[in-house]
């Protein structure tokens, strides 16, 4: 259980091109097409959005609530076996209250936590204006998520974190991302896949999440309401 409620945490704190052209200009233009798809104009004319739901785990439910909030703000509240566990970001520094431990005391972020939240909590999300943010993003290669063709772009940060998203080729939706991350000091891959898409105030969102860690299925996300 210790192990969900991290890989909770990791996410919440939660898509016609010419290639005859630079590996950046192609990454440019697939993902000018999924902001026209998602929304981005809209969500810009937004600051803040809550997210209610449940995480699926075997029979397990885990009822969340998150509150995310411009530039890269969020505090996200869930409720395992009647216990309230609690998790802010302020953009810079955070922390979690997790009973699950055995302790009710703040845990703060360390630093590289820290810098991972930056990325999850971007308001905007992480591929908008990436080069401003000192993010480098790069076309890799066409492939499929299951029977549907993708484009496959790839963020690197200054810090040499990569997180690669899988975006449809037609109907320009991110369809999956993968990066590695360090739970409990073992070094995973995780895999996110996005689906059953809905456009809420004519902003795009998945209402379906499942995550994956070395290829097996550790929980999924069912979104009630934004």
């Amino acid at each position: 259980m210790k192990k969900i409620i991290i890989l909770l945490f990791l996410f919440l704190i939660s898509l016609p091109v010419s290639f005859a052209q630079t590996e950046e200009y192609a990454a440019d233009d697939i993902l000018n097409l999924y902001f026209q798809t998602i929304g981005q104009d809209k969500l810009l004319k937004t600051n803040t959005y809550v997210t209610k739901g449940k995480l699926l785990n075997g029979k397990t439910e885990i009822p969340f609530i998150s509150y995310n909030k411009r530039l890269m703000s969020y505090r996200l509240e869930a409720e395992v076996n009647g216990m309230k566990i609690i998790s802010a970001f302020n953009g810079v520094s955070g922390w979690t209250i997790n009973p699950i431990t055995g302790s009710s005391d703040p845990q703060f972020m360390t630093s590289d936590e820290a810098e991972r939240s930056k990325l999850q909590a971007d308001y905007n999300g992480m591929f908008y204006n990436y080069a401003d943010k000192g993010y480098k993003v790069e076309f890799i290669d066409k492939d499929y998520v299951g029977f549907v063709e993708v484009y496959i772009l790839k963020l690197t940060t200054p810090d040499e974190d990569e997180i690669t998203a899988y975006i449809d080729t037609e109907n320009n939706v991110m369809l999956k991302s993968s990066s590695y991350v360090t739970i409990e000091d073992t070094v995973a891959e995780m895999e996110m896949y996005f689906s059953q898409h809905r456009f809420v105030d004519d902003i795009l969102f998945p209402y379906s999440v499942e995550t994956k860690v070395n290829g097996k299925t550790e929980m999924k996300m069912m979104v009630e309401q934004i």
